[in-house]
């Protein structure tokens, strides 16, 4: 976990809880390393759990379970997407889960701007 996440704040004699939110990403499990690197890029998101490889319905995916601070991440992780599909001829997307409904995605991050996705998920992910 990274140093930064679960952390209170002290301001006088008020401690001040940061909150963290929850949620699960699962994409390609050929960028399973790339993705966990900029998720926890900033330091204020870390990946509590992953699989790099698991089977859903069949087919083989990758699995980041996500605690965040903040999103600052998002932008970065559309640019690599977007840098990866123009070297590689093959088309790849995330789905967003929010607990507890982790059976079907909430959104497909490909039919969502980075902003909206963070907006999202402050919205509808539980936080702690």
């Amino acid at each position: 976990m990274s140093p930064s996440l679960g952390r209170h704040t002290t301001t006088g004699n008020a401690a001040a809880r940061v909150p963290e939110w929850r949620f699960s990403l699962k994409g390609s499990p050929r960028h399973y390393d790339d993705v966990l690197g900029i998720i926890e890029s900033t330091g204020m998101a870390d990946v509590y759990f992953g699989e790099a490889l698991t089977y859903e319905r069949g087919a083989g995916v990758a699995l980041w379970r996500v605690r965040a601070q903040e999103f600052d991440w998002i932008p970065a992780l559309y640019a690599w997407w977007a840098e990866q599909e123009r070297i590689e001829p093959v088309q790849f997307t995330f789905h967003l889960y929010i607990p507890p409904e982790l059976k079907y995605p909430a959104l497909d991050l490909r039919n969502h701007l980075p902003m909206d996705v963070a907006a999202y998920i402050r919205t509808h992910a539980p936080n702690d």
